[in-house]
């Protein structure tokens, strides 16, 4: 009985000795996150990616787009040597709380969090256990995202898309050189839109323009709200507020009947009614987006992986919204800028 008894410790003396000796990518996922390698954990030949969009809208999905097309630029291609899980959180903090928990508990290797409200909700339930490459997130430290831009801090990175706010309001006095009264409509729950906000009402200061500002918690305020302000000012200006690009037509039709312009931050909105912006390129910063995500899973450290600002930006303008508002675009404007169509 002693001999079986000493053989069963030699045993379980080697059998230990073994474990420790294993490579860490047969270690279960805690036990690597507990050591803060920031690292991919390719668990065999595809790497699995949770991508968290906060809502539908145009400019968000041109995000994804740029995303998906970036990726495969970097010889990523989902279904082959990637597999991305896609979910929409369709606007809905307990949605996105509940699609970033069942990320986690799925076998994702690598989070991606599109917009502010998405980040943030995958940042919470990863907790620093996973890398999170963040998608125009407007400011990722005021957001509790990231330690600083530079120097990220936590296994955090991605791409902020803050507005060229100098140009937007040099835009719209191009357009309305006697503007006094400006209206900012927005979420007052995203931060993101809460950054811009901000800024605008310091550069307006700077212009001696008058801001007056009204805020939305959902889409079913935006009438009421929308209809008060515009009676209140000479012309709207909305941040880069993912709740309001979701519903523009709301908001336009009620500008369009008190023949208020709307200056959207985003390209897109353009598109969906407003009169014009001077905006970030939403599909670039899917693309710079896809760069992060690539250099993660190839090894980069997001905790040191500075903070991408997208530089692209566009002027664009809607003719057909400013006939519908009886408004002539300054020459130029009009000589230097994109041209879409939309609106009501």
């Amino acid at each position: 009985m002693k001999k079986w008894t000493t053989l069963g410790y030699l045993l379980t003396i080697c059998l230990f000795a073994i474990f420790l000796g294993m490579p860490k990518i047969l270690v279960s996922r805690d036990t690597q996150i507990a050591t803060e390698d920031y690292h991919v954990k390719a668990v065999n030949e595809t790497i699995h990616i949770g991508l968290l969009q906060f809502i539908a809208h145009p400019a968000l999905d041109d995000i994804r787009q740029g995303i998906y097309d970036g990726l495969g630029e970097r010889g990523y291609v989902d279904d082959e040597n990637i597999k991305i899980d896609y979910q929409n959180g369709q606007g809905d903090q307990s949605n996105l709380k509940m699609l970033a928990e069942d990320m986690m508990n799925a076998n994702n290797q690598l989070l991606v969090g599109l917009a502010t409200p998405a980040a943030q909700a995958l940042n919470q339930a990863s907790n620093n256990r996973l890398p999170l490459v963040m998608a125009g997130v407007t400011d990722p430290v005021d957001a509790g995202l990231v330690k600083s831009l530079d120097q990220p801090g936590r296994n955090v990175s991605g791409t902020s898309d803050l507005s060229p706010v100098s140009e937007q309001l040099d835009l719209i006095q191009k357009i309305l050189p006697d503007i006094k009264t400006l209206g900012i409509l927005y979420n007052s729950s995203e931060t993101n839109a809460e950054v811009s906000v901000r800024a605008v009402k310091a550069e307006a200061e700077k212009r001696g323009i008058t801001i007056k500002e009204a805020t939305i918690s959902q889409t079913n305020d935006l009438a009421q709200v929308g209809e008060k302000l515009a009676a209140n000012v000479e012309a709207i200006y909305v941040p880069n507020d993912n709740t309001i690009a979701s519903a523009m037509p709301t908001l336009i039709g009620i500008t369009d009947e008190k023949q208020v312009p709307v200056f959207p931050a985003v390209d897109t909105m353009v598109s969906a009614g407003g009169l014009a912006t001077v905006g970030v390129n939403q599909y670039q910063i899917g693309r710079d987006t896809a760069n992060i995500i690539a250099d993660a899973i190839e090894g980069a450290d997001l905790s040191q992986y500075a903070i991408v600002n997208t530089e692209k930006t566009d002027m664009i303008i809607n003719p057909n919204q400013a006939e519908r508002l009886n408004l002539d675009l300054p020459k130029e404007v009009s000589e230097n800028a994109k041209t879409v169509e939309g609106g009501n």
